[in-house]
């Protein structure tokens, strides 16, 4: 049955929807209940993804075709564990404080072979994304630093040579907020508004990154946002391409993206009054 709803959800996709929305999944895994709060995600292969659950530091092993937990790799005391990457044949897990284990394959089993902890003033960092173009590792805080209007208006995304550890002395994207509203405004969107307690009405975008990736195929930044299920495009110099409002119920709470060898999109979402599951996209240049 699953297989039938997945070809289904295929056919449906080729007739494309509405500008501003993804295309309908090719296909939708139900994950098990032991990953409820699953946070990073990584591809291993064209079949297989690693991931993360929140609290735990133990890296699962998934088959994307049916959910099937294949592994289960212990590899650090319990912690607010969030991101995931792939470097080459070596992951990277993160924690939320900026601690990164380096994991590696050995003797059949994944490893933690060494650990790092990143200088960063954000205290919540969730994203963790690698970038084959540059070499470089990118860390996406969820996090907003305290300030004046202007800095807590501003994203950054940061980055590390994993050759070195060192995090690069800039950011290697910066936006704004407001900006990528004024422009997903500007592109026909309308986007969801929110009353504040003192009965103010205001923008309900927030674009706390849980998760990033980049695409293979397009060579865009996609950066996700759990709080308010969107999911961000944009270019290599931080010029906006898409913003995408994601189905709440398809994707209550989005924490992980990654692409596949192909260029299919995995995301996964937490269970909220459902099952955890990977979505996959299958984009093309044209829905992109």
């Amino acid at each position: 049955m699953r297989f039938l709803i997945a070809i289904a959800l295929l056919v449906s996709s080729l007739t494309g929807g509405p500008r501003h929305s993804l295309p309908k999944p090719a296909a939708i895994v139900a994950l098990p209940a032991e990953l409820l709060e699953v946070s990073g995600l990584t591809d291993i292969d064209a079949h297989t993804v690693a991931c993360l659950q929140d609290e735990d530091a133990t890296l699962y092993v998934v088959d994307i075709r049916n959910g099937q937990i294949l592994e289960r790799h212990p590899f650090g005391p319990p912690g607010d564990m969030e991101g995931l990457t792939r470097v080459g044949k070596d992951l990277y897990a993160l924690r939320s404080d900026g601690l990164i284990y380096q994991l590696q394959l050995l003797a059949g089993h994944y490893t933690m072979v060494d650990s790092f902890h990143m200088q960063l003033d954000h205290r919540n960092i969730e994203g963790l994304g690698y970038d084959e173009r540059t070499g470089l590792v990118l860390v996406a805080p969820k996090d907003v630093l305290k300030g004046d209007p202007e800095r807590r208006d501003q994203r950054s995304v940061f980055a590390f040579d994993p050759a070195d550890r060192k995090l690069l002395p800039e950011p290697v994207l910066t936006y704004s907020v407001q900006e990528i509203i004024r422009q997903a405004e500007a592109d026909g969107m309308k986007l969801p508004m929110r009353t504040t307690k003192h009965g103010k009405t205001v923008d309900a975008i927030k674009l706390r990154m849980a998760s990033i990736a980049v695409d293979p195929v397009s060579d865009h930044y996609f950066l996700l946002s759990a709080v308010d299920q969107t999911l961000l495009i944009l270019d290599r110099k931080g010029g906006f391409v898409a913003l995408h409002l994601l189905d709440a119920d398809l994707l209550p709470k989005p924490e992980g993206i990654t692409f596949l060898p192909n260029g299919d999109m995995l995301i996964a979402t937490e269970g909220k009054n459902s099952p955890p599951r990977l979505v996959r996209y299958a984009l093309n240049k044209e829905e992109r």
